[in-house]
C-alpha cells in the first residue's frame, strides 16, 4: 500500500497555525481530497476551542501512558504540556490514499521529516508578519504573564527552524495564507 503525502504546518505560537488549518478545512477541495489530524495535548482547553475539533485533550498522566503504549506518530513537550499526533491519523490517512495534513510544534515537524519515511513530505512554516505582531496575538490568550514570558522566548527559538523547512508563510492576512497554503498542497499532491 502506498504511503501517504503528509503536509506539516508548524510554526510559533501565535503564529495562526491552528487557525490557518481550521480555514484550510473549509475548501471543500482540501475537506474532499486530503485528512485533517487532531494533536492531543495536556494543556488546558481554550475558550474558542472544541474537543476533538482543535485537539483531544488529557490528562499528563494518560499521556504518558499512551506514549508507552508507543500511541504517536510523533510527540514533544512543549512549555510544560505535552502534544502528541496519533498514528491512526497516519494509518487511516494510507488507508483511504489521501494526503495527511499536521499543525504540529517546529521540533515534532523535523522529527517526522527525518524518520517518517514516506513518499513525500512537506514542510511548511507559519510565521506573524513581525515580533510584535506575535506577541499581540499571544496576548489574546489571556495566559499568565510567566506563560506568557516562556511562549514569548519559544517563540524566537523556534523562528529559527524556518530555514529548515520547504515553504514559509507569512500569516499577514489569513486569507492569503489559505490561498498560499492550498497552493503548496495541490501541486504536491
Amino acid at each position: 500500500m502506498k504511503k501517504p503525502s503528509v503536509f506539516i504546518l508548524s510554526g510559533p505560537g501565535g503564529a495562526g497555525k491552528s487557525t490557518l488549518l481550521a480555514k484550510l478545512f473549509e475548501d471543500e477541495q482540501i475537506k474532499e481530497s486530503c485528512m485533517k489530524a487532531v494533536t492531543v495535548t495536556t494543556r488546558p482547553i481554550r475558550l474558542t476551542e472544541k474537543e476533538g475539533v482543535d485537539y483531544f485533550f488529557i490528562t499528563k498522566e494518560e499521556f504518558v501512558y499512551l506514549k508507552k503504549k508507543k500511541f504517536f506518530l510523533e510527540n514533544e513537550k512543549v512549555s510544560d504540556n505535552y502534544y502528541g499526533t496519533p498514528k491512526l491519523f497516519y494509518t487511516l490517512a494510507k488507508k483511504r490514499k489521501k494526503p495527511l495534513v499536521l499543525c504540529i510544534d517546529v521540533k515534532g515537524g523535523m522529527y517526522l521529516k527525518k524518520n517518517l519515511k514516506t513518499g513525500k513530505i512537506i514542510t511548511i512554516f507559519v510565521k506573524a508578519p513581525t515580533q510584535q505582531e506575535l506577541s499581540r496575538r499571544m496576548k489574546k490568550r489571556a495566559e499568565s504573564k510567566e506563560t506568557m514570558k516562556k511562549r514569548i522566548a519559544l517563540a524566537k527559538e523556534e523562528m529559527q527552524f524556518q530555514k529548515k523547512y520547504d515553504f514559509v508563510i507569512n500569516n499577514k492576512n489569513i486569507g492569503k495564507a489559505v490561498k498560499e497554503t492550498k497552493e503548496i498542497i495541490l501541486a504536491h499532491h
